[in-house]
């Protein structure tokens, strides 16, 4: 069962909240800072573990790696009545180290949004050809937003969640 974060005890909104302004600290840092004791906030740990903490990952400067250029591409797939073709092409995508984000929904002209990320433009026209040649006849309103990477101002959920967390209902 999934568990409304507004279903939250206190010190365990006080507990994410911590880990969200610096993931590095250990149970005992928590602990001292929402005053509560050490054992208490190992038990809160292993529940959030298990009912919203998916994972602890690291946040690179994407820069610095040399991830150069942004791509938001949104379009209509045209290949819902094909079950095997868009399962195999949706989890293409899913598997692409350069897809970064992947949803689809319901709309007039768009039902799917992929963001992604290439080392310069020349990785991006080259994965774009391939796409297009490979799904063209299934890919509608295909439209292509590129970002250089040193213009992306924010990207990160951690403001929304604390907003959740800091403003339950």
């Amino acid at each position: 069962m999934q568990q409304r974060i507004n279903l939250l005890k206190e010190n365990e909104r006080k507990f994410l909240l911590c880990i969200l302004s610096d993931g590095n600290l250990t149970d005992a840092e928590i602990a001292r800072r929402i005053k509560i004791n050490k054992s208490t906030c190992s038990r809160i740990r292993k529940k959030l573990e298990e009912d919203f903490i998916s994972e602890y990952i690291p946040i690179i400067d994407i820069e610095k790696v040399g991830i150069d250029i942004f791509v938001v591409l949104t379009f209509q797939w045209k290949g819902f009545n094909n079950r095997e073709l868009t399962k195999k092409f949706f989890s293409s995508l899913e598997n692409d180290p350069h897809v970064i984000f992947l949803a689809n929904g319901e709309g007039s002209t768009i039902s799917t949004v992929v963001f992604l990320g290439f080392r310069d433009i020349n990785e991006y026209h080259k994965y774009f050809k391939e796409l297009r040649d490979k799904h063209d006849k299934f890919i509608r309103n295909l439209i292509s937003l590129i970002l250089p990477s040193k213009e992306v101002i924010k990207n990160d959920f951690t403001e929304i969640i604390k907003y959740v967390l800091e403003n339950k209902k």
